[in-house]
């Protein structure tokens, strides 16, 4: 696991002894590696797809399958509520991260919280907690393979306020001054100031514009933050 840098940063936030759920498990790192390290001794590993499913089953030696359970399913369908009981849902964009909390979300609710790492669009999934009631008490930034991805552990009751940059970046990554963060800014500011600047000079449907414009107003918020705390 030393090159899954962020399936070990969704590992080290998970209390050791909670019920697993692990969404969308694919291979199976998370549960194997909690299972193997004896942090967790009930875990459904489920995905969608039977054959993506296989190769975690590959994996279950008679030891492993006394604490690993796998199940077929989209998202939480059909699977059934325990207490002390928590779900990883990861590896996924903020859509459909939303439609599987939204979809089952009384289930949700009684979770004793949930991890989930968005790997594109994450100002909608904190916006879609924020107005489901959901605190969202961890929020940062980890990078892997060239690719930036939000980790988020919330728990139903109570909601943050959000500023427009904290909706954008997280909370923790612009307290703790991320140099994470700080990387990402530079490149979506550079990235997004470029698309500004085409759909000016270029499109005669300026709609796009009003996404940009806040995204680099959070950008903005966040140097300002920054400066003022230097």
């Amino acid at each position: 696991m030393n090159d899954k840098k962020r399936l070990m940063d969704i590992i080290n936030i998970i209390d050791p002894g909670k019920r697993v759920i692990d969404v969308g498990t694919d291979h199976g790192l998370v549960p194997l590696y909690l299972a193997k390290n004896e942090l967790c001794d009930d875990i459904l590993g489920t995905d969608i797809s039977a054959s993506s499913l296989k190769k975690l089953e590959d994996e279950l030696d008679d030891s492993l399958k006394k604490v690993i359970k796998t199940k077929v399913t989209d998202g939480f369908n059909g699977i059934e509520k325990k207490d002390k009981q928590i779900a990883v849902i990861a590896g996924m964009g903020a859509n459909t991260i939303i439609d599987i909390i939204n979809n089952s979300l009384d289930f949700a609710k009684n979770l004793d919280y949930m991890i989930l790492e968005s790997n594109i669009a994450t100002e909608r999934l904190r916006k879609f907690l924020i107005n489901n009631n959901f605190e969202i008490q961890r929020d940062f930034l980890t990078y892997e393979n060239n690719k930036y991805y939000d980790i988020l552990k919330v728990s139903y009751g109570y909601p943050n306020e959000l500023t427009l940059s904290e909706i954008y970046y997280g909370f923790e990554n612009i307290k703790k001054h991320s140099d994470v963060l700080r990387s990402k800014l530079e490149k979506d500011y550079e990235k997004n100031s470029k698309f500004r600047d085409d759909i000016v000079k270029n499109s005669k449907n300026q709609s796009g514009l009003e996404k940009i414009d806040e995204r680099l107003a959070a950008i903005d918020e966040v140097y300002e933050i920054w400066k003022l705390k230097n």
